[in-house]
């Protein structure tokens, strides 16, 4: 345990240090979401009579389009983090050329995958609150009186988007290449799960592969909460299919991991980009 939370703390304060050698980040954090949210709030303008939007409402339950929008984008920044920050993490010290030494260090390996995560996820958590008060003053973003119990449903959530993380690493390790796999499998997942629009106005067929995606229940759940939207199941059930999936894609992207890496190992093209 002594020696995990070494490592732990190490790879944290590494991935802080990056974080905050380039000051342009914090700033962006202020811009990116006007620049993503913008567009999408003066094209649903444009569809709403006397401030209502009668079609959006038919399919959530209410007419909050900004509320639905911006809580779309701070759940998408969680899912962004898990893909990029772990399997691109990977791809950076195969560049660097210093995987393999980092790997003969007495550690498990997920935990030194992981590890590198927790800042980002920290540094996503801070960039979330901003982008609510900056949407609160640009969009008149408001949320219920539900957020701790939004945050029940989102800490299983995180647990188990972690786990698709590791799977996705192990694509990475595999085919030596993060960009293309990050970017679709981020796009296909966060866009399949109603990231920024309702599920219900999608083909079945598509529909039905969103209702098997669990990510599609933390986006549904959290909006049901925090902007009384009309959820697709009761929040109980929703709340134990995210539960299921934590466990389910925690075991499951550990086990492709292990496997992944161990094959690398032996084919000794581990640390080869």
């Amino acid at each position: 345990m002594r020696r995990w939370l070494i490592v732990i703390k190490a790879r944290f304060l590494i991935s802080m240090k990056m974080y905050f050698r380039y000051p342009i980040n914090v700033i962006m954090t202020l811009f990116e979401p006007l620049m993503w949210i913008t567009p999408f709030y003066f094209m649903g303008k444009t569809f709403s009579q006397d401030g209502n939007m009668t079609g959006f409402q038919k399919y959530t339950g209410n007419s909050d389009f900004v509320g639905f929008l911006v809580l779309g984008y701070m759940i998408t920044s969680y899912v962004s983090t898990v893909f990029w920050s772990m399997g691109f993490s990977l791809r950076e010290e195969m560049t660097q050329g210093v995987l393999e030494s980092n790997w003969s260090a007495p550690v498990n390996r997920t935990t030194l995958l992981v590890s590198k995560s927790l800042f980002q996820f920290c540094a996503t958590t801070f960039e979330v609150i901003l982008t609510g008060i900056v949407c609160h003053f640009a969009f008149g973003f408001t949320i219920t009186s539900n957020l701790l119990k939004a945050i029940g449903f989102l800490i299983p959530s995180l647990i188990g988007m972690i786990g698709i993380g590791m799977a996705v690493s192990a694509l990475v390790l595999l085919a030596k290449d993060a960009n293309p796999i990050i970017d679709l499998s981020n796009s296909i997942v966060a866009g399949l799960s109603g990231s920024f629009f309702p599920i219900k106005v999608m083909p079945k067929g598509l529909m039905f592969i969103s209702l098997a995606l669990p990510l599609t229940y933390i986006y549904d759940s959290s909006r049901a909460l925090l902007i009384n939207q009309e959820p697709l199941f009761s929040l109980k059930t929703e709340f134990l299919i995210i539960v299921a999936s934590m466990f389910i894609f925690t075991i499951l992207g550990s086990y492709v991991f292990s496997k992944v890496e161990r094959r690398c190992r032996m084919l000794g093209n581990l640390g080869t980009h």
